[in-house]
């Protein structure tokens, strides 16, 4: 294992682990998955109810995706052209993004749905793409994309949306 596959790997159980212990404090039962389960990395429960969330954590800098889990982009040589959004994508999947500080209580916790993170990828790649003639610079077929905490911030603890989910009738 490489030292930086090894660093991505200590990120994510550390952020993993602090949505667990906030979660409850916030007197929510939550248990992370030991292995690699598709587009959920913790399970949260309260009063019969249960939902999936998806955590990135990152140490430093921003979040990186590969856009087209957010969007169908097509080809014509090397540009890229954004045609739809992801369709069956579940927009009600819930993403904890966790800034790692760097000592306790230096977090910072970014709470949102997977349809708004939607909207907020598509929005950086078509700006991305636009200012660069749809051809991206140094490797014209990578769909690499991120999102920075700043972009997030209007999500900063926004654990209501955790909350409100599990209360919600079925």
């Amino acid at each position: 294992m490489t030292p930086r596959s090894f660093n991505n790997q200590l990120a994510g159980q550390i952020g993993e682990s602090l949505v667990v212990a906030e979660l409850g404090r916030r007197g929510l039962v939550a248990t992370a998955f030991a292995g690699n389960v598709p587009d959920i990395d913790l399970l949260a429960y309260r009063n019969g109810r249960t939902i999936a969330l998806q955590v990135k954590s990152v140490r430093t800098g921003s979040v990186s995706f590969d856009a087209k889990r957010f969007m169908t982009i097509e080809f014509e040589g090397d540009r890229q052209i954004i045609t739809e959004t992801a369709p069956g994508l579940d927009a009600s999947l819930i993403f904890v993004f966790v800034s790692i500080g760097q000592r306790s209580g230096e977090d910072g916790f970014f709470i949102l749905d997977q349809g708004t993170l939607q909207g907020i990828v598509c929005a950086n790649h078509a700006a991305w793409l636009a200012k660069h003639g749809g051809i991206r610079p140094k490797n014209p077929q990578s769909t690499h994309t991120a999102v920075s905490f700043a972009q997030l911030d209007k999500f900063r603890d926004n654990w209501s949306l955790i909350e409100t989910r599990l209360s919600e009738e079925r």
